[in-house]
């Protein structure tokens, strides 16, 4: 069993925070491999680093401490959505200037018919992706 302080690894996410995965999470992301699409480290790492969308958390218990990633995933057809949780939040959404310490709460591709109810608008989105739809 993990201890809750122990870390798989930490990345920057677009915002220049330190992201990091918990063992504890990952075991309990883990569990999901014989999910219809299972989630693997790699979909997580992607949406950290390299997200397509962030989305506002509209979770009750880390309102303005959290945000949604999002990432769409060719081989599988599907978007996946990973809510982090932001420590030593002040002014609500200051996660967004950087320099925050984070760390992943789940990863998931969500069915078609279940979208999380605690997955909030798009307030960022990659400017790659706005750039090639500018080029259509």
């Amino acid at each position: 069993m993990a201890n809750k302080n122990d870390v798989r690894w930490v990345r920057t996410d677009v915002f220049k925070n330190s992201v990091s995965l918990p063992v504890f999470v990952w075991e309990h992301v883990d569990k999901h491999a014989f999910d219809k699409i299972p989630a693997t480290e790699e979909h997580i790492y992607q949406t950290i680093v390299a997200p397509d969308h962030a989305h506002r958390s509209l979770d009750p218990f880390v309102l303005d401490e959290g945000c949604v990633f999002e990432k769409f995933f060719e081989p599988e057809q599907q978007r996946f959505l990973v809510p982090v949780l932001y420590d030593g939040i002040i002014v609500p959404e200051e996660y967004e200037k950087g320099g925050k310490k984070g760390r992943v709460l789940t990863g998931y591709f969500p069915g078609k018919q279940n979208n999380s109810r605690t997955v909030g608008e798009i307030f960022w989105s990659n400017p790659a992706l706005l750039k090639d739809k500018g080029s259509k």
